[in-house]
């Protein structure tokens, strides 16, 4: 992951210096300029980087550990989505009223306590009491962010500039979702193997302990499956626990960065119209 992360600064530099100084940059730097529109796409980068690897290793934990299928998975998730698609109305709505800031800040700080709320799940939990409360919240507090994002990432944009802010509002979802997938899951698989490794190591501690006492019976090649699998689910579970953890980081840093950098009004909003959800 380090030699990744290291790999995408040099490019991102490189990609710097060439848009700077080419009369026809493809990414005009200017249109960072602006503080609040900066802001908002840094934190539609975090919101990429938390949701897309929540989402993907969410569905490997329920189809793995839970043993659910394709279909119950996607059925799984509908409560979430509905909740962003009923707050992103809501947010609409209120955005002209009360502005774009305090929406932002009230979704960051839900989307963070949902996701951290999901990380306490296990192998162990059911639907109802381990995983439709934390979706429920998360999904509230990402569909109270995408609207007012929009308009703020279009908002005070040059009239040449317009096509460049509107697909910057999906590029950076897109590059967040390619950033989460490595970052999150080299945390996850790396917990699930040291877990993995430190509970083998345990049971077969264990078992030698019962072999020493003379108590110890050799299992079925049923139990000892049965074994396997119980070590291997806990250990999916406790390293996507720790993805999550993360992504709930991710979505606290991006409460940090609409305090920092979002400073426009309900003035500079009036008249913007959002691109739609890519």
């Amino acid at each position: 992951m380090i030699a990744s992360l290291v790999a995408a600064v040099v490019l991102l530099g490189a990609f710097v210096i060439i848009e700077s100084r080419s009369k026809h940059a493809l990414l005009p730097l200017r249109i960072f300029r602006n503080r609040s529109r900066s802001g908002a796409n840094l934190i539609l980068l975090c919101i990429g980087t938390a949701m897309f690897g929540l989402f993907f290793f969410l569905t490997i934990f329920v189809q793995t550990v839970w043993g659910y299928s394709a279909l119950k998975s996607g059925i799984a998730y509908l409560p979430m989505v509905g909740a962003i698609m009923a707050m992103a109305g809501v947010s609409a709505g209120l955005v002209g009223r009360i502005g774009a800031r305090p929406i932002l800040i009230f979704g960051t700080i839900v989307s963070a306590a949902g996701m951290f709320w999901l990380s306490r799940i296990s192998a162990d939990s059911s639907y109802a009491g381990g995983l439709l409360g934390p979706m429920l919240v998360t999904g509230v507090g990402l569909g109270s962010l995408f609207m007012p994002l929009f308009l703020v990432a279009l908002s005070k944009v040059d009239e040449q500039d317009t096509g460049v802010a509107s697909s910057l509002v999906n590029t950076g979802q897109q590059v967040g979702g390619s950033i989460g997938l490595a970052i999150l899951g080299t945390i996850a698989w790396t917990v699930f193997a040291n877990h993995l490794r430190s509970s083998v190591a345990a049971a077969r501690e264990v078992a030698a302990k019962a072999a020493a006492a003379g108590h110890a019976v050799a299992p079925s090649p049923h139990q000892m499956a049965a074994l396997q699998k119980t070590i291997a689910n806990h250990a999916l579970a406790t390293g996507f626990s720790r993805g999550f953890e993360v992504s709930a980081g991710i979505m606290a840093l991006a409460l940090i960065i609409t305090l920092i950098m979002i400073r426009v009004t309900k003035r500079d909003l009036e008249g913007v119209n959002p691109p739609g959800m890519g």
